[in-house]
Parts: C-alpha cells; structure tokens; sequence
C-alpha cells in the first residue's frame, strides 16, 4: 500500500474518533445537566386540613398531561407557579403526554404539618 494511501486512511480515523469524542461529549453534557423539578419543602407546611389545597400541577406537566397532582399550602399558589415558571424553562423542554391522570376525589389533608393528597379509591 502507498505511503499516501497510508496518511489519507490514518486522517479518516482519527477524524471519525475525534467526531465521535466530540458527540459523546456532548451527550454528556446534554444528560447530565437535567435537573428534575423538586419544589421548595415551604410549599406544603400546613397546621390543619383547611390550610391546604389541591393543586393540578406539581412538575412541568399539569395532571391533565401526564403529570402529577399534589396537595400544597393553600396561600402559596402563586409561590408554585413562579417556580415551576422558572424550573421548566423552554430550554429543557418536558414532553407532556396527552394522558389524563388526574383525580377528580382527590383531597388534601394536613399530615404531620405537612399537606398530603388523599385519593379515595372506593
């Protein structure tokens, strides 16, 4: 084999591993920067029942869409959604899914000064 036919197959591999670094890389850096939407622990303090409520969105995705409902201080609503404004930014969109998951006897309750979701499943 020619010495040039040599050098022209080493470039070849060595651009393929170097472009496949460079994807892997990036891989990493896409996967690993997700962070999952864990809302502040102040949103579900409560005393007794009447100081919660059920909300319909807990994480990006509302119940409606393949989320999650949860039970949280009545007067911190607006608190949630600033957050989950800022925690599910377009730049890490979240595929919701046209699921219905909400419970519509769902309650809250106030358990250990923590607001709970109570679904009866009679």
């Amino acid at each position: 084999m020619p010495f040039s036919r040599v050098i022209v197959w080493l470039v070849a591999l060595f651009a393929t591993a170097l472009l496949l670094v460079l994807g892997l890389m990036q891989f990493q850096h896409e996967t690993t920067t997700y962070r999952p939407v864990v809302p502040p622990y102040d949103l579900f303090w409560c005393q007794t029942n009447d100081d919660c409520t059920v909300t319909d969105r807990i994480g990006c995705c509302a119940c409606r869409e393949g989320g999650a409902q949860a039970a949280i201080t009545r007067w911190r609503r607006d608190e949630l959604t600033e957050f989950l404004a800022g925690a599910c930014q377009p730049m890490h969109q979240q595929v919701c899914v046209q699921i219905d998951l909400c419970h519509e006897d769902a309650e809250a309750e106030c358990v250990d000064r923590r607001c709970r979701l109570v679904i009866d499943d009679d």
